[in-house]
């Protein structure tokens, strides 16, 4: 309160700020009014909003609408990971285990695949995990995870990537790094770590992290 400059009896300052309140809400109901605003204000002090017309899509939008949804194919995402890591023999090549060693795991790229699906969409490894198949082995996972997936590698395995895109036609038109989407996004992490911290709000009775992610035409977080 002394930081503050507050009154210890805040009697006083919330009849204040009540006024002050009431007054501009006022003030503001009377602007609507004089306006003709689709926006008024009730006898209840409730806003109300006069229904919108819709707007009928043009047959030229609908027809433009049908075509487009009928050009993607239908593949599942770990498939479209797969064929990205083939386009770029760079990217697995930047995988390098924390031994230091030569030899690579059969159907690294697998794993890398179903770790980096896992790991993006925040599912957990259950739904990648295959036991008929060796490398998606729920240890298999884990063990790449640990030794292959480090801050070094990833941005390694990022440079060939990026190169690759700014080789795109449309990405050069869309400019030089200057179009960019920012986000924060939150995830629980069910598993002990120092990095992450409580937060009821967003992450319940559990503890998550909080990533501020980037990506433009040129770079990606």
């Amino acid at each position: 309160m002394t930081t503050l400059g507050l009154p210890a009896d805040p009697t006083d300052l919330l009849g204040e700020h009540r006024r002050t309140l009431d007054a501009t809400y006022r003030q503001t109901a009377a602007r609507l009014n004089e306006t003709d605003s689709d926006v008024t204000i009730g006898a209840d002090g409730r806003l109300h909003l006069a229904a919108i017309t819709a707007i009928t899509d043009p047959d030229t939008l609908v027809t433009l609408r049908r075509s487009v949804d009928g050009l993607p194919p239908r593949v599942e995402l770990t498939e479209i990971v797969l064929e990205v890591i083939g386009w770029e023999p760079r990217f697995i090549e930047a995988f390098r285990s924390l031994s230091g060693g030569g030899s690579r795991l059969e159907g690294l790229d697998v794993s890398i695949a179903a770790v980096l699906t896992a790991q993006a969409m925040n599912i957990g490894y259950r739904p990648v995990v295959h036991r008929g198949s060796p490398a998606l082995r729920r240890d298999r996972l884990s063990h790449v995870a640990q030794t292959y997936f480090t801050a070094e590698n990833l941005a390694a395995a990022n440079t060939p990537l990026i190169e690759r895109q700014a080789d795109i036609g449309f990405a050069r038109t869309l400019g030089g790094g200057l179009v960019a989407a920012v986000d924060g996004m939150r995830f629980v992490v069910p598993v002990p770590s120092i990095y992450a911290r409580p937060n009821r709000r967003y992450f319940g009775r559990d503890k998550g992290v909080t990533w501020l992610n980037m990506i433009n035409d040129q770079a990606i977080g």
